[in-house]
């Protein structure tokens, strides 16, 4: 016979005759599936049935007895409970409990719904008291036990809306996970498969302009130039489109110094610090869980975009700040290069959007988009301060 030794409640209403009408509360799931009412010398073990009839008697004496020790039995699961037991008019209250003794701890669980009902309870503890003083006994007592009634009721139909809202949160994971398998796909399609048709593009129109470049008059020349242009930018934003649906594919439980990171986009970005001979420095930065291919994609399109960014004959100065607010860190990334338009700030963060012409300033417009998905994906948040002509602050925050 299995024994449970877990921390359990139960709360029976019985008549004086000993019949359970009604099961309030049952957190060990002892008695599921029980028809009532049943006769609850049949529920307590045989070794505690001398106990029974005592703290019955007590009841019937007294109105109420605590902590009484009795065995309930029932599908082959055994549980020894601390009961406390009230004699409400013509019902018995039993309250049971397998670690603590106090009628306010026997009723713990209750009291833990919701505020709300938390006051009914207390407020009926409240009575009770004014019960045992022998003062409006027959009002308390129906109030006590419809208190209960109400709560049960309202905690019954709280698990029924609780389990509703499980079955659609599993439903809707799955309708994701069929969708995020569905982009899966669809990226790789349209990122991969389409770039061997685009080669062949771009292979037959750099064969046709080596052949028959000469006998095309300038018209024709240009027209060859805007295609080869076209297929190139095409081939850019194929692979920026598969970067940006990678971008997130990491753990971000891992251990990562920030300071580490930076030294690494440092070195990574070496080239174009020394052709722009950009000046790039960081305060100290934090030890933080989360993930170091992630924060390092962050870091290294936020100062490339700050050394790219900048006017002509400029040298581009970035600075790394951070601050500490209780468990949260936020991180600036400043710059002086050529600042966002007020009313374009919101836009620099959309996929392929640039707000520059390709002339100007290379790129596809993946960049930002990829440091905001990957920000999101770490439990942060990024936003910005510009002011065009003046230089960009880039703000994200981790924790």
């Amino acid at each position: 016979m299995e024994t449970i030794k877990n921390d359990h409640k139960i709360i029976l209403a019985c008549s004086k005759q000993g019949i359970v009408n009604q099961l309030f509360l049952d957190t060990g799931s002892l008695l599921e599936n029980i028809k009532m009412p049943v006769g609850l010398h049949s529920l307590v073990s045989p070794l505690s049935i001398q106990e029974l009839s005592s703290f019955w008697l007590s009841i019937q004496e007294k109105s109420m007895e605590e902590n009484t020790v009795l065995t309930l039995s029932y599908n082959d699961k055994e549980i020894n409970y601390i009961f406390s037991g009230y004699l409400l008019q013509e019902t018995v209250l039993l309250c049971g409990n397998t670690e603590l003794t106090s009628t306010e701890k026997a009723l713990e669980e209750i009291m833990l719904i919701n505020n709300e009902q938390a006051n009914q309870i207390r407020l009926s503890e409240k009575r009770v008291n004014t019960f045992l003083k022998g003062d409006q006994q027959k009002e308390l007592n129906e109030a006590f036990l419809n208190d209960f009634t109400s709560l049960n009721n309202e905690l019954i139909n709280n698990k029924r809306e609780l389990m509703l809202k499980n079955q659609k949160i599993e439903l809707l994971n799955k309708e994701l996970n069929a969708v995020n398998e569905h982009m899966t796909m669809y990226t790789y399609s349209v990122s991969h498969d389409l770039k061997e048709p685009l080669r062949m593009v771009r292979s037959f129109l750099t064969l046709f302009h080596k052949k028959y470049g000469k006998s095309l008059d300038e018209k024709g020349k240009s027209y060859i130039d805007l295609a080869m242009d076209g297929a190139n930018r095409l081939n850019k934003m194929l692979a920026g489109l598969l970067d940006y649906h990678q971008s997130s594919d990491f753990d971000t439980s891992e251990t990562v110094d920030l300071n580490e990171v930076f030294l690494e986009v440092k070195k990574i970005l070496q080239k174009e610090i020394k052709e722009k001979k950009a000046k790039i420095t960081s305060e100290k930065l934090p030890i933080i869980k989360g993930s170091t291919t992630g924060y390092l994609q962050v870091f290294q399109n936020l100062i490339s975009n700050a050394i790219k960014f900048v006017p002509e004959g400029k040298t581009p100065v970035v600075s790394i700040h951070v601050e500490k607010n209780d468990a949260t860190y936020t991180i600036m990334v400043k710059d002086n290069g050529i600042g966002i338009p007020e009313n374009q700030v919101q836009e620099v963060f959309s996929l392929f959007k640039r707000l520059n012409s390709e002339e100007q300033y290379e790129g596809t417009g993946v960049g930002l988009a990829m440091v905001k998905k990957n920000i999101e994906r770490l439990g942060g948040e990024i936003w910005l301060e510009s002011e065009e002509g003046k230089g960009s602050t880039f703000y994200f925050t981790i924790h």
